[in-house]
């Protein structure tokens, strides 16, 4: 009987796979959806009705609309919340308003339409900022990504915030 070259089985051809390899435990998850999802939408949702019930009874015309005024509010803030938020060196944190100014910039821009920009400024952006979320917080990122990621929850959160101090104040 002729010996014929041995194939390795798939079984030995596989590469191994590390097994002491850290992942990520739902309370990092659960830690992490608090500081880049919840508070930043918290935030914008207070922001959004402060100046929709502050701002908006003494201006006759729809710009700057609450969503404006939460971007403007949290830019100022912004240094306070990196520290907060991020954590990271105060050296970055420039670098972090500067990727919220990005968002803050071209959604404003949208939400200068008037009421019609609601689908292109608030629902979209909300949908965006959900599929975003589902995977961005498995991973570290840089302030600037932070900084965008965040912009787009003060969005969502300021829509929905002046819309409930406009229903109930």
């Amino acid at each position: 009987m002729s010996e014929m070259g041995h194939a390795p089985s798939a079984s030995e051809a596989s590469p191994a796979i590390d097994t002491n390899e850290a992942s990520v435990t739902g309370s990092e998850i659960f830690s992490d959806m608090l500081r880049h999802m919840m508070a930043p939408l918290l935030v914008g949702m207070v922001f959004g009705a402060i100046w929709q019930l502050t701002v908006m009874p003494r201006i006759d015309t729809f710009v700057p609309n609450p969503v404006h005024g939460a971007f403007a509010m949290y830019l100022v803030a912004s240094p306070l919340i990196y520290k907060a938020l991020i954590g990271m060196e105060m050296s970055r944190a420039g670098e972090y308003a500067m990727g919220f100014a990005v968002t803050a910039c071209c959604l404003s821009m949208v939400w200068m339409f008037g009421t019609s920009s609601v689908y292109l400024a608030g629902f979209l952006p909300a949908i965006a900022w959900l599929f975003i979320s589902s995977f961005w917080l498995q991973f570290e990122f840089p302030p600037f990504r932070y900084g965008l990621w965040h912009g787009m929850a003060v969005n969502v959160g300021a829509f929905g915030g002046s819309v409930l101090a406009f229903i109930y104040f």
